[in-house]
């Protein structure tokens, strides 16, 4: 019996630890319960939003007058959500059309008072609906967010930006790009393939001129949507005068004008492979049937990947016939060479 009475404790506080657990089981089991309901009670209310509202947008869209039903405040989000997504994919003037649908509702006021709250997702939403309401007094505010450390909020700012200043974000968004190694430049080219073309052709030369190529080599990718004429001598003296592989490629990459055929040929004897390759896909884009010869030479580099450009190129450019071609390919006597040309031949046949 005093054996039995030692271990009462024990028992008693293992029975105490078993129903402590099954109670804070019951109540994670209550709580996760009632969030689901809280989110099925949710996402009908949204789903209740885009059943009133979308024909109602879409009328709008398609240039009717629809009469605009109450907007009560547990709707504002889904709404403006749907509102946003909707813009996404209209331009010219059914955009308009639903811009002044959203503003007559109040949006621009629903994005103040987001803007006020701690809510990142709810500053991303608002910042898109500012940048769609177009007006000018917002532009201030929008830039207050433009330098946020969270890489998605300054980017939703840089959008508005561009939507609501398309002559001035140039200005304010390419010195920035070239500081933040988080904003992708390539998502960036789109951005600003909204804004002023002259404005960002202007704002990018001059950014250029005062980065070292290294730097540089960031920023090329946004040449899609500069004026040729602006990026020609940025990449010819980068050609010229950059000693980096990386460079190198990179500016050849970028290559489009025959005014840069010259520095493609020099590339194209280059100790590296990676500017070899980029050197042939280049003649690949503005060679002339001169580089014949130039190409045919490069069937033969010890890289697989600079004998592929160099067979694309001359399967791609007009040097020549298939069987002309072929014949190059035939006349060097190395096997690898007329496999290449083959296989490049035979994709752009397919």
């Amino acid at each position: 019996m005093a054996f039995a009475g030692a271990f009462e404790p024990v028992v008693r506080a293992a029975w105490a630890t078993g129903l402590l657990t099954v109670l804070l089981s019951a109540v994670l089991v209550a709580r996760v319960l009632g969030m689901r309901r809280r989110l099925a009670r949710a996402e009908a209310r949204r789903q209740d939003v885009v059943a009133r509202w979308r024909p109602v947008l879409f009328e709008a869209i398609a240039g009717g007058s629809p009469r605009l039903p109450a907007l009560p405040p547990e709707d504002e989000d889904a709404f403006l959500l749907l509102w946003v997504q909707l813009l996404d994919g209209i331009r010219g003037e059914p955009l308009e059309r639903l811009a002044r649908v959203g503003d007559a509702l109040g949006a621009r006021a629903l994005a103040g008072a987001r803007l006020r709250r701690e809510d990142a997702l709810g500053h991303v939403l608002a910042l898109r609906t500012l940048g769609y309401l177009g007006r000018a007094e917002d532009r201030a505010e929008v830039l207050r967010w433009l330098d946020d450390p969270r890489s998605y909020l300054s980017l939703a700012a840089a959008r508005a930006l561009v939507r609501i200043d398309p002559e001035g974000a140039p200005a304010e968004l390419l010195p920035r790009l070239a500081r933040r190694a988080d904003w992708p430049v390539p998502l960036f080219a789109s951005v600003l393939g909204e804004a002023s073309p002259p404005r960002v052709s202007e704002r990018f030369a001059a950014l250029c001129a005062a980065l070292p190529g290294p730097a540089l080599v960031r920023l090329l990718p946004l040449a899609s949507i500069v004026d040729a004429h602006r990026v020609e001598p940025i990449l010819a003296a980068l050609l010229e005068r950059a000693d980096e592989p990386e460079v190198l490629a990179a500016a050849l990459r970028q290559v489009r004008s025959p005014a840069l055929l010259d520095a493609a040929r020099r590339a194209a004897r280059h100790a590296s492979w990676s500017v070899r390759v980029q050197a042939a896909a280049a003649l690949g884009r503005v060679g002339e049937r001169a580089d014949r010869e130039l190409l045919a030479g490069l069937l033969r580099d010890a890289e697989w990947w600079v004998r592929y450009r160099a067979a694309q190129a001359l399967a791609a450019r007009p040097y020549g016939t298939s069987q002309e071609v072929l014949a190059l390919a035939e006349a060097s006597g190395d096997r690898y060479a007329r496999d290449i040309v083959r296989q490049a031949l035979a994709e752009v046949r397919s």
